[in-house]
């Protein structure tokens, strides 16, 4: 078990708000202490929380490296709490929920709950991100993977509608350190996470990798809102299997790759069970001239002009709909053998949606096999999709991201019970703009 070192002067003031256990260290001015209850205002989160602990409602919070729920415990955060990062501490910071444990974050429209850089001139990489690990299918090698980010944790399993807690009315902000040289945080991660899990009205700004990335599980979102994710705004991999509606992503100028990168496996293209989640109402809007990569000190003129609105590849499937894709280099890339596969069988379509951008497709068929030269099924009569090579946006879009048109759309009650009633192709209606809120920042409207 990690324990908590604070300075005696800190003691003091953490004593009136949260219960603990104290002993004494050979350094008379350090105290062990263990998180519990209620925490009281600056309270530092470190280590192992091995006890039931609640963020009080409008209080600020220091998170210093890394920070696991341990399983069988719970953190409850209430609306308007802030939560900074220690800028002065080397460990990357971070908040992780292990399987088994639960997250009850519920923030408002009008009072979030953001968890941000602790630095004065706060800037992308700052710190690491939020992490819930759970026991949902995954297609690792055994139904379990280790996760990416938490030494020693691993998870998946086999419970479908496994319950993480509830993620609500949230924005994080300058997420995206780096763990290792090739390992980087995401601003919400979701690894093996159960349908039984509630996520809405999440939002990232400015993060250093992806926006949002789900590692297998049952999962089911909305309301989600991505700006300037310096690599994808949307991910997934492992098996992913949830439903999401009313997705916004939004590229800045300087940095960003693509709009969604969505992969099966990368260890094995057939693995089960297979990424195939259903996706309505969406809108991804890219940037002609960010340059690709997600390592601003790295990335070169030459690497300007490749955004790209939809990957999919590593034998993906999945159900697209409803979507408006614009002002990317390129819209839609299909990659590898088992994936175009399953666009040619039906397994993986993208339906009712308008797709703007410089290059609209591309199909790539894995390595050393030869050329595709199948037919392209998405510009068929029957996946009511309009395709224009060019980075216009539609009509109907005002602003950057808000408008939606109905022409060709599909009512997503009709793919599943869990979609709200909106016949149109986007996410956010000219009438009815739920971004305009406390809990979502952008740079651009």
């Amino acid at each position: 078990m990690n324990k908590f070192k604070f300075s005696k002067i800190f003691f003091v003031v953490a004593l009136a708000g949260a219960s603990f256990t104290a002993c004494k260290k050979d350094n008379p001015t350090d105290e062990e202490i263990v998180l519990s209850g209620s925490l009281a205002n600056g309270t530092v989160l470190t280590g192992d929380l091995v006890n039931d602990v609640t963020l009080v409602k409008g209080n600020t919070y220091v998170l210093r490296g890394g920070v696991h729920v341990k399983e069988g415990k719970t953190i409850t955060i209430q609306e308007g709490v802030t939560v900074k990062h220690d800028p002065n501490e080397p460990a990357v910071a971070y908040l992780l929920v292990e399987p088994g444990a639960k997250i009850m974050a519920q923030g408002t429209a009008t009072s979030p709950i953001v968890f941000t850089s602790g630095a004065a001139a706060p800037k992308e990489q700052d710190w690491g991100g939020i992490i819930v690990c759970g026991k949902a299918p995954v297609n690792g090698e055994g139904g379990r993977i280790s996760s990416e980010m938490g030494a020693g944790v691993t998870y998946g399993g086999t419970i479908e509608n496994d319950n993480s807690g509830v993620l609500k009315f949230m924005r994080v902000e300058f997420t995206g350190r780096k763990q290792t040289a090739d390992k980087e945080h995401n601003g919400f991660t979701f690894e093996g996470v159960g349908s039984g899990t509630l996520v809405e009205n999440l939002s990232v700004y400015r993060g250093g990798d992806d926006a949002f990335e789900w590692f297998g599980g049952t999962v089911n979102v909305k309301y989600l809102f991505a700006y300037g994710a310096q690599d994808d705004m949307f991910d997934w991999t492992y098996g992913w299997s949830g439903k999401a509606q009313f997705l916004v992503g939004v590229q800045s100028d300087n940095v960003g790759d693509r709009g969604i990168e969505a992969d099966n496996s990368d260890k094995n293209n057939a693995a089960n069970p297979f990424s195939n989640p259903t996706l309505s109402n969406v809108t991804l809007v890219g940037s002609l001239i960010a340059k690709t990569g997600d390592d601003p000190t790295a990335v070169k003129d030459t690497d300007v002009g490749k955004t790209t609105g939809l990957k999919l590849r590593q034998g993906t499937k999945g159900k697209l709909h409803n979507f408006v894709v614009y002002n990317f280099n390129n819209g839609v890339d299909v990659e590898h053998n088992g994936t175009l596969a399953n666009m040619t069988d039906g397994s993986l379509t993208i339906k009712n949606s308008d797709i703007s951008n410089i290059k609209t497709w591309a199909f790539k068929v894995s390595s050393g096999s030869p050329a595709f030269s199948g037919a392209n099924p998405f510009i068929t009569g029957p996946y009511s999709n309009t395709i224009t090579e060019t980075s216009t946006k539609p009509a109907y879009i005002t602003g950057v991201f808000v408008g939606t048109s109905n022409t060709g759309s599909v009512d997503p009650t009709t793919l599943d019970p869990f979609f709200t009633a909106a016949n149109y192709k986007g996410a956010v209606q000219a009438g009815s703009d739920w971004t305009n809120a406390a809990w979502v920042r952008t740079d651009k409207r």
